[in-house]
């Protein structure tokens, strides 16, 4: 649920969370591999420019992909 994925990024202090928690930042993506907008998580601005940061750090550091099509499957699911 993304409420609970939002509370638990919320009770973490801003150092804590990294590009290297993709279990965390891969709840922020949709099923085509977008970032998901402030409208859907409800997190504040701030917030939702550091996980959007961290999700580009971590699809440059090939933690997450770019796009998601049929050979990205097997690494969603993996997660």
């Amino acid at each position: 649920n993304i409420k609970d994925i939002v509370a638990q990024v919320n009770e973490m202090d801003s150092n804590s969370l990294t590009y290297k928690n993709v279990d965390i930042l891969s709840n922020f993506l949709n099923e085509q591999g977008k970032i998901l907008p402030r409208r859907v998580t409800n997190l504040n601005s701030k917030q939702q420019k550091k996980i959007t940061k961290l999700i580009k750090q971590a699809r440059v550091a090939t933690l997450m992909p770019f796009i998601v099509g049929k050979n990205c499957i097997k690494w969603l699911l993996a997660t």
